[in-house]
C-alpha cells in the first residue's frame, strides 16, 4: 500500500484481540502496529490468533503513552461507536480511505480504544477526525473486527485506484504454505462480459428447444426468440456463463433423443457446449 497507516490499539485488554487485529492487517497489506499500554499483553496467546503474523507481532511496537505511539504520525484519527460533541467530522470507513490516499504523503494514524468503553475523549480530542463503521442499533463491534473492516476500506481504495491484488499465501508456515490457485487482479477471459454474438446462439438454441417440447405451439417463433434474446442481454452473463447455459441446454436436448440411455456422469458438465450431442 503507497500511503502508510499505523494501528495504534489502546489499552487492549486482551492478547487474543491483539493477534486477530495483526491478522487482519497483514491480510490486507497493513504492518505497523502500536501498542499503548496493553494491560496484561501475552505475546504467545496473540501468536495464537496471528497464524503466519509472528513477524508482524514481534515488529508491533510497546509504548506506554498515545505521545509515544504518535511520535512520526501527521494525521490521526479515532474510531468510536460513541457520539461525540467536540466538533470533529465523523467520516465512514471509504471516506477514511480515501482521505488516506488523497493525502499519501503524510502518516496516518487509526486509533482503536478498549474492549470495554473505548477511546476517552483525551483520546479523542488528539484527532483530526472520527471514523464510524455504520451498523445497526447493536454498535458493538470486537476491536479486531473493527481493524479488519477499516483494514479492507484500505485495501479496497487501493484496488480502485490502480493497486493489484497479490497471489495468496492461504494456509500453513514455511515451505509448506499453500498458494491461491490465481492473482484475484487476473480473472479468466472466460470471465469477461458475454457480447452479443455470444450471447445469440444461446438464445436460438434455447428457442430451438422450446420448440422440441411444445411451447412453441400458437406462438410464433421469433417473438420467443426476441424475449430469450432480451433476457439474456440484460442478464449481463459472462462468457462462462454462457457457455455453461448452452451446455445445460444442449444435455438436454441429448436427453430428448436417447431416452433410454443413462446421460449422467462425466458428460454432465456445466462448461459442456458441445452441439453434437443432439
Amino acid at each position: 500500500m503507497p500511503p502508510r497507516v499505523v494501528i495504534v490499539l489502546v489499552q487492549p485488554l486482551h492478547p487474543g484481540n491483539v493477534g486477530a487485529a495483526a491478522r487482519a492487517m497483514r491480510n490486507f497489506g497493513l504492518e505497523d502496529l502500536v501498542l499503548v499500554a496493553p494491560p496484561a499483553y501475552d505475546p504467545e496467546r496473540a501468536r495464537w490468533m496471528a497464524p503466519g503474523c509472528a513477524d508482524l507481532l514481534a515488529r508491533a511496537r510497546i509504548v506506554e503513552t498515545l505521545d509515544e505511539a504518535l511520535q512520526g504520525v501527521h494525521r490521526v484519527l479515532a474510531t468510536t461507536a460513541r457520539h461525540r460533541r467536540d466538533g470533529h467530522p465523523v467520516l465512514e470507513p471509504a471516506a477514511v480511505a480515501a482521505s488516506v490516499y488523497d493525502d499519501a504523503e503524510r502518516v496516518h494514524a487509526l486509533l482503536f480504544g478498549r474492549e470495554d468503553h473505548g477511546l476517552d475523549a483525551a483520546a479523542v480530542r488528539r484527532c483530526d477526525a472520527l471514523v464510524r463503521i455504520p451498523t445497526t442499533e447493536h454498535a458493538s463491534l470486537n476491536l479486531s473486527q473493527a481493524v479488519l473492516l477499516l483494514s479492507h476500506a484500505l485495501f479496497e481504495e487501493g484496488r480502485r485506484r490502480g493497486a493489484a491484488a497479490s497471489g495468496r499465501t492461504l494456509s500453513g508456515s514455511g515451505p509448506d504454505r499453500s498458494r491461491s490457485t490465481q492473482e484475484a487482479s487476473k480473472p479468466s477471459p472466460r470471465d469477461r462480459l458475454a457480447d452479443l454474438p455470444t450471447v445469440e446462439p444461446a438464445a436460438q438454441e434455447l428457442v430451438q428447444l422450446l420448440g422440441r417440447v411444445g411451447y412453441l405451439r400458437g406462438t410464433p417463433a421469433h417473438k420467443v426468440l426476441l424475449t430469450a434474446r432480451q433476457a439474456l442481454q440484460r442478464a449481463r452473463l459472462s462468457v462462462r456463463h454462457v457457455e455453461a447455459l448452452r451446455g445445460m441446454v444442449n444435455k438436454v436436448g441429448w436427453a430428448l433423443d436417447n431416452p433410454g440411455l443413462d446421460w449422467a456422469g462425466p458428460r454432465n458438465s456445466e462448461d459442456d457446449t458441445s452441439t453434437n450431442r443432439r
